[in-house]
């Protein structure tokens, strides 16, 4: 059996869900008396988000790819980042990796042709949302994208944290996220909604919009679970 390395803390919470789901996946997949071996590396979620929101992205780099290095010492054999903001390094951890990676960009780029989706709305952090990360993703496969406006991104960039990335979910805040999702969907039409951040599926579940969710966090850990089912 291959062993999963993590890097984690990206928020805790979403890690814990990443932890638990691809626990869940494997044991059914294999008659409920397997588990995987996993092995976590938990990041400082605060010094890491200083980095990257101070464009400081040599710095964010060598903070995931020691953590990726911890994990190889531990044993694993391949790993994940389990957060979507950090992938704005992809390219320098990629290429600084002792171990192979699975991207959750290009997991849920990927989902979003299979499905067929051709105009997608995307909900991420500030960071993500102002900085390209899915648009650029889904421009190079011919997706259609669109984002909320500056004030409609501050203000679920205020919901996303610090409260839903510590795992906190507050009911006037969901409608308020809901009523933005609404919005954009009816204004440019869009046949997906992307989330774009490993904590708002804590928040917005299948049939609360009136579109497809696109998981990002739900892809990501399938296609975990898939290579570990493949190395097993």
């Amino acid at each position: 059996m291959k062993k999963l390395g993590i890097v984690g803390g990206l928020g805790p919470a979403s890690t814990i869900d990443y932890y638990r789901e691809i626990n869940e996946i494997y044991r059914k997949a294999n008659g409920g008396g397997q588990y995987p071996e996993i092995v976590i590396d938990s990041v400082n979620m605060s010094e890491l988000v200083g980095a990257i929101e101070s464009e400081d992205y040599e710095s964010a780099a060598d903070l995931l790819i020691k953590s990726i290095i911890n994990l190889k010492n531990a044993g694993a054999s391949f790993a994940a980042i389990a957060s979507n903001s950090p992938h704005i390094v992809w390219d320098t951890i990629i290429n600084g990796s002792p171990i192979p990676l699975i991207s959750i960009i290009d997991a849920a780029c990927d989902q979003i042709i299979k499905e067929g989706y051709r105009n997608v709305l995307i909900f991420a952090t500030k960071f993500t949302m102002k900085n390209g990360l899915y648009g650029k993703a889904l421009t190079k496969r011919g997706v259609r994208w669109v984002l909320p406006d500056d004030e409609d991104i501050e203000i679920l960039g205020d919901i996303i944290y610090p409260n839903l990335e510590n795992g906190i979910v507050i009911e006037s805040d969901k409608r308020r996220m809901i009523f933005i999702a609404e919005k954009y969907i009816a204004r440019h039409r869009a046949d997906a909604l992307l989330l774009g951040c490993t904590e708002i599926p804590l928040m917005i579940k299948r049939g609360d919009v009136s579109v497809p969710v696109v998981n990002t966090t739900e892809i990501h850990i399938r296609k975990i679970c898939e290579e570990l089912m493949r190395r097993s």
